[in-house]
């Protein structure tokens, strides 16, 4: 029987560890569990924040840290500890900014204890109270000075993040036009499209890659497995010894050619991850 008692495995969460619709397949849990029995550590790394990953804790078995805000925070539920924060250097002149530059865009702050919303959008709230992660809707005066990550999405018309992740070719050009424009204005920022309507930003020096290998060293695991399926997921994935993902994920990061294709995620691609690392003939 394999031991994988020198390995750390770190899952993005949404259409990687989740299906299209946000369901997780049983493939996913059985795997994971028989993984972290055989001495394997298994965590998630997500762009989501504390309130909003909140509710899949006991869904989901893991038994390591959970990498959240897309790697600028490392939290334990349990002790309710952050650790490994990087804070982003910007204030509220950057939430001017993008109020003025981008207003068909919905902004907010995702803070450790709530979501800070600029803009009152009713099926944004919606979608927050049914998760039940705690909310304000703010002024850009308002708002918290500080924080680990931005989030701008697309048209909020329902309930969901599904909503977030298809569109037109002309939607995706617009978005990444917004994305290079804020990378132009804003060289010292990390700015991700966490779907084909999302744009993240935190600080340069924050990113998923940066906190999984920060991770593994903490913990004592000499191998860093990570499985990921969008463009956010790029510093993990090459900072992984071996790094995963899904036969659906993006094109952009299927061209990148850095990743080992396994099941679509709505099949279970953690539980191909897992059969894959159980069935290696040698040591990773």
């Amino acid at each position: 029987m394999r031991d994988f008692s020198d390995i750390l495995l770190v899952s993005d969460f949404d259409r990687t560890l989740t299906a299209p619709d946000s369901s997780i397949p049983a493939a996913n849990l059985e795997a994971i569990r028989r993984f972290m029995a055989r001495g394997g550590l298994f965590t998630v790394g997500t762009g989501r924040s504390v309130p909003m990953y909140r509710p899949y804790l006991r869904q989901i078995p893991s038994n390591a840290p959970l990498i959240l805000y897309n790697g600028a925070a490392v939290y334990d539920y349990d002790s309710k500890t952050l650790t490994e924060s990087v804070w982003m250097p910007t204030g509220r002149e950057l939430l001017a900014y993008l109020c003025e530059r981008f207003p068909t865009l919905w902004l907010e702050l995702q803070g450790v204890d709530a979501h800070y919303l600029i803009g009152e959008n009713a099926a944004r709230e919606a979608f927050y109270r049914d998760m039940g992660v705690p909310f304000q809707t703010v002024s850009v005066a308002d708002a918290p000075e500080r924080y680990h990550k931005l989030a701008l999405f697309g048209p909020f018309t329902e309930k969901g993040v599904s909503q977030f992740f298809w569109g037109s070719p002309e939607e995706n050009a617009w978005f990444a036009a917004c994305q290079a424009q804020i990378m132009r204005d804003w060289p010292m920022l990390r700015v991700d499209r966490a779907a084909m309507k999302i744009i993240d930003l935190q600080a340069e020096n924050a990113g998923k890659g940066n906190a999984a290998r920060a991770l593994a060293g903490r913990l004592g695991r000499k191998t860093l497995v990570c499985v990921g399926d969008a463009m956010n997921d790029v510093s993990m994935l090459r900072a992984a010894d071996l790094a995963f993902a899904p036969a659906d994920c993006v094109p952009e990061l299927r061209a990148m050619g850095c990743c080992t294709l396994v099941r679509p995620c709505a099949e279970g691609s953690i539980a191909g991850v897992i059969e894959a690392l159980e069935q290696a003939e040698t040591e990773v």
